[in-house]
């Protein structure tokens, strides 16, 4: 019970001072370190560390009242939400999505402003989508969680949620602890301990204006490299591939760029990756029983949580 009050209370700090709370403990980031990547001293991130230490210590041992961020710790978090806000609007920006933020003015809760830039750009996806966020029983899209137990008539519900989270990240959105961690220790695959695969989405050539060293012919326009393995490939395979994890493009535009179907981008994706990786693409008689093979796998497992839950 102790240990499950700790968690408990760790998540429930401020932003700045969990995700510094986390990176010193648990993933071994040095206090001088910290303080010399966010142009700060030592005496700034101890005080950081003290007041999460006393937050978590308050909830553990039912203190009341609960301490507060004092004002060492305030100002630097005020002064990095600023440059987490700069970093989403310049990784839109770069993503091609025009339009400015509405950001909450006065500047105040970070949470607010992560979903502040995930409404942004939720407003420019598909109806479908856009739909499907409304329909949520949370509204906070950015963190939703889709690894919960999903009735069969939600399934599509949850795979639609499952696209926003996928635009979110290719036009460059992070939590703010997440953001803040790539920037003191990219190498220390904060939080999951594993890396991620991330694209990230790019203008077409005929979507950005052509610079002056490209108009007089001093430098070339957006060239793509294609893997030598995928030239043996029909070309609209290629140029999925090529839409899809060089320009960061969503099913949906490429198949309408395309003029073929969502399945048969989704198709020619995995034909692409098998290609890349030098396998044979598997039939359609292996994919179906891999895929009733997964069903049963996961209908297990679920029940196995659904039964624990009724019967202990």
């Amino acid at each position: 019970m102790t240990d499950k009050r700790r968690r408990t209370a760790i998540l429930s700090l401020p932003a700045l001072p969990r995700a510094l709370f986390l990176l010193h403990n648990f993933y071994g980031v040095e206090i001088g370190a910290m303080a010399e990547e966010l142009g700060t001293d030592s005496d700034i991130i101890n005080a950081c560390l003290a007041d999460a230490r006393a937050i978590v210590r308050a909830h553990v041992c039912y203190t009341d009242p609960v301490p507060d961020m004092r004002s060492a710790t305030a100002a630097l978090q005020a002064r990095l939400q600023r440059d987490y806000r700069q970093s989403i609007a310049t990784a839109f920006a770069e993503s091609g999505y025009p339009g400015d933020i509405a950001w909450p003015d006065p500047i105040a809760d970070i949470a607010a402003d992560q979903e502040a830039a995930a409404v942004f750009l939720v407003a420019q996806l598909p109806t479908a989508l856009r739909t499907t966020v409304a329909r949520s029983r949370r509204a906070d899209v950015a963190t939703i969680d889709q690894w919960r137990f999903v009735g069969p008539w939600r399934r599509r519900r949850r795979d639609r949620l499952w696209r926003v989270n996928d635009a979110l990240r290719c036009a460059g959105w992070q939590p703010f602890d997440e953001w803040l961690a790539d920037r003191l220790v990219p190498d220390h695959l904060y939080p999951h301990g594993y890396a991620e695969y991330c694209r990230r989405r790019r203008p077409l050539p005929e979507e950005k204006p052509m610079t002056v060293a490209e108009a007089d012919g001093k430098e070339m326009a957006d060239m793509v490299q294609v893997p030598g393995r995928l030239l043996d490939q029909p070309e609209l395979t290629q140029q999925v591939w090529v839409l899809f994890h060089h320009y960061g493009r969503s099913y949906e535009e490429i198949a309408r760029r395309l003029g073929i179907s969502r399945a048969s981008v989704k198709r020619r994706r995995k034909q692409a990756w098998y290609a890349i990786l030098g396998e044979t693409y598997p039939s359609l008689a292996s994919r179906i029983r891999f895929n009733l093979m997964v069903k049963r796998l996961s209908f297990e497992w679920r029940w196995e949580i659904i039964r624990s839950a009724l019967y202990g």
